[in-house]
This record gives structure tokens, sequence and C-alpha cells, in this order.
């Protein structure tokens, strides 16, 4: 007993070891391929937009007032005074921009070519890190320019830790309400607030920079696998877009006009929309839920294949997560949600996504590894109709909320129905069946 602890303690250490040592922040293992595919040097653009931004930024805080009687008319000082200080602004805007496009596309990326495998699960959650500093990164900037837009988006933005409070577990540790008001430096946005966002604005990028240079400094490694010569055109499209799409300004800040409607940044249009559609509560919790689910999914990927098409079940949730975004961001700026309406309909279609996935996965699965009848039968009820089933009672329960415990044990209770038949199966009457049917080929 001792010895089998021993080995599953080293294979466990040597498989952690392994994802640490494959980790990858701008893809700097695959200077190779970057040479030949313009896809991986999407890692040396994030590397390259988030230099432009920090070097902009420096130059922006020579000159910008962090207080809610000054930041506004400084930002105005930038744009209309200060020689290039609109085009530096916008370099900073659209540079921050940039990073979060080349961050998301080179997550898409890893998902779609499987750069997790073998032993890079870990580089998915550190493209997730570094796609997430990104936005929070440019959420505690909007707040700076002190308009009405930003003004009203960080007071929807500071408002969802709130809902903590509903949780069962977290309301009495009143957690959400104390991280609401760290956040803003007391119950409503002000001086506190500004000086906070200013000091996290700086700190996301100050001590990512540490932490990034002391892992370079410590194995040796390349930030930047491109020539740089092919560094101009990236550079030089930022810069186009300051100049033809000047950074806007908007109006002051009135916290008492409520702008309809709310709009936050790009980036976070889509999740604007889905919050309307469920319980905030329940929002809150998904906006974590999420990503968490993203980190899990390579580790659920246990097969050798990298291609997409032989892992359609990915390649759905990639599709999925392409679409949400696209539609719900054009919602949003269109101004439509119904709450009665559209929550069937885009559950349903993720719904329907899923379930081609899966589907499609079985389809491949047995044409490879044909059975008899039988157990393929008992295959497609257990592996597809079960978790399907599953899927489609509980998703509508859980983004919805379960508001009683009595709706709580009966969605448990019918849930547990096809999953007690799908274990029964896995573990008890296929290795019979197949055991039975082996012997006869």
């Amino acid at each position: 007993m001792i010895d089998i602890v021993k080995k599953s303690s080293k294979a466990l250490l040597d498989k952690v070891l392994a994802m640490i040592n494959g980790i990858d922040i701008f893809d700097e293992h695959y200077a190779d391929k970057a040479q030949t595919n313009p896809w991986y040097t999407l890692g040396s653009l994030v590397w390259l937009f988030w230099v432009i931004t920090m070097v902009t930024g420096c130059i922006l805080m020579a000159i910008y007032i962090p207080s809610i009687s000054e930041a506004y008319d400084s930002i105005v000082k930038i744009q209309d005074v200060i020689p290039f200080g609109a085009l530096m602004r916008g370099v900073h805007k659209y540079g921050a921009d940039a990073v979060i496009i080349a961050a998301t596309i080179r997550l898409y990326r890893i998902f779609i070519c499987a750069d997790y495998k073998p032993n890079r699960e870990l580089n998915v959650a550190i493209g997730l890190v570094t796609l997430l500093f990104g936005m929070y990164s440019g959420l505690t900037g909007y707040l700076l320019i002190w308009n009405q837009r930003a003004f009203w988006a960080t007071k929807v933005f500071a408002t969802f830790p709130t809902y903590l409070e509903q949780f069962y577990i977290l309301g009495p540790t009143h957690i959400g309400v104390n991280t609401s008001q760290i956040l803003l430096g007391g119950s409503s946005i002000g001086q506190a607030t500004m000086t906070r966002f200013y000091g996290f604005h700086i700190a996301f990028s100050l001590l990512a920079l540490i932490a990034v240079e002391l892992y370079f400094y410590r194995n040796g490694l390349k930030r930047f696998n491109m020539p740089w010569k092919m560094a101009i055109l990236p550079t030089a499209m930022v810069i186009f877009a300051a100049i033809a799409l000047p950074a806007q300004i908007g109006h002051r800040a009135d916290p008492s006009v409520t702008p309809l409607p709310i709009l936050s940044d790009w980036y976070f249009l889509a999740l604007y929309q889905f919050l309307k559609y469920i319980e905030p509560v329940w929002a809150t919790a998904l906006t974590v839920f999420i990503p968490l689910t993203v980190v899990i999914l390579p580790f659920l990927d246990l097969g050798p294949e990298t291609k997409i098409f032989r892992r359609p079940i990915f390649f759905m949730v990639v599709i999925m997560g392409f679409i949400e975004f696209v539609i719900f961001s054009a919602l949003i700026i269109m101004n439509i949600a119904n709450i009665h309406t559209d929550p069937p309909i885009w559950r349903g279609g993720t719904w329907l996504l899923i379930a081609i996935g899966v589907v499609w996965q079985y389809i491949l699965q047995k044409t490879e590894k044909p059975e008899k009848m039988p157990v393929m039968v008992g295959d497609f009820i257990a592996y597809v109709i079960c978790p399907l089933f599953v899927m489609f009672w509980a998703f509508p329960s859980l983004l919805n909320g379960f508001l009683t415990i009595k709706d709580q044990l009966i969605g448990t209770g019918i849930c547990m129905v096809p999953t007690v038949i799908a274990y029964t199966w896995h573990l008890l009457i296929r290795k019979k069946m197949v055991g039975e049917v082996m012997p006869a080929q």
C-alpha cells in the first residue's frame, strides 16, 4: 500500500512539474513555429501591445490628474492642448484593446490547435489570466476618464459582489458588501473610488511586469519570438486607429442622470447583455463559474487527438462562445432584451450546439471502434442521451436559480434518474456484456 502511494505521489509530482515546465506566457516555446505560422506570433503580439500600452500610459501619467474634480478636464487638456496628446491617448487605448484582441484569439488558438497537449493544460489558465488581466486593467482605467459612460458602467460592475450576500454560506460573512466597499472606497463612487482604481490600474501592469520579468530571467527565454521588422505593421495599425478614430471623451460624469442603455467598453458588452437575462445573484456566480469551466476543460480532453474536427465537443464549445459573444454584444448595442422570450432561445441554441458535439463525438468513436449492436445502443443511451437529458433539465434551472428547497430537491431527483442509469451501465452492465462479446471475437 505504501509503495502504491509513493508511486502515485511521484507520478502526480512529475505531472505537475511537466505542466509547470510547459507553461507559455507569450508562446516562448513556439519560437520555431512562429517563423512559419503567424498564429504562433500571437503571444509575441500580446507582449508588444502590452509594452506599447505601458509606455504610453507612463507618458500620460505625467499629465493626468486622478481627481474627480479635475480628471475630466485633464483628459480634455491631453486631447486638445498637449502636442500629440490625442495621439498618445489613442495609442494607449487602442494598444490596450489590441492586447485583449490578441489574447482572445490566442486563447481560441490554444483550444482549436490543442496546444494544451501534452502536459500543457496550464497554458489555458495562463491564456485566460492574460485575457482577464487585460480586461480588468481596462476596466480600472475606464473610470479614470470620469465621463458619464464610465461612471455608470463602473457602478454596475461594483454592484456584482453585493449579490454574494444571497448565498446561504457566504451571506453571513458579508464578503460581498465588504468587497464592493473595498473596490469603491465606501458605499458610493467618489474620490476614494478614483484613487483606488488609479492604484489598481497601475498595480495590474506593475505586478504583472515584475512576475513576467522574473519568469523570463529565471528560464532564459525570449519574450518576443518574431522578427522586429514584423512588429512595424501591428504597431502602425494601432497608430493608424488612434489617428483615424480618435479616443472619445464623452460627457462629464453626472450621478443624477442615468443613461440608457448603460454600456461598458466593447469587451464587456456581451456580459452586460447576459446579466439582463438572469437573476443578478446567479449572474454573479456564473461570472466565476464560466472562467473555471474554461480552465477545467483541457483536463477533460484525455485523448492524443489534436485536430479540432476530431474533437467535436470542443469545436462546438468554441463556436458557441464566439456566436454568443457577437450576438449578445450586438443586442445590447441595439438595446434589445426580452427577459421572457430571449433566454429560452439562447439556452436552446447552446444546448443544441453541445448536443451536436456529443453525438458527433459518439459517431466518430463508434466508427473507429465498432462494437456489437447491444453495446452501441447502451453506450448511446448512457453516454449521449442521459448526459444531454441532465443538461437539458438542469441548464435552465441553473441559470434561473433554484428559488426554493423544493425546486432543488425536485431538480436533483429528476437528474438522478438518468445519472443512475448511466453509471449502472458503465460500471456494471457494460463490463459484463463486453466480457461476453470478446471471446466470440
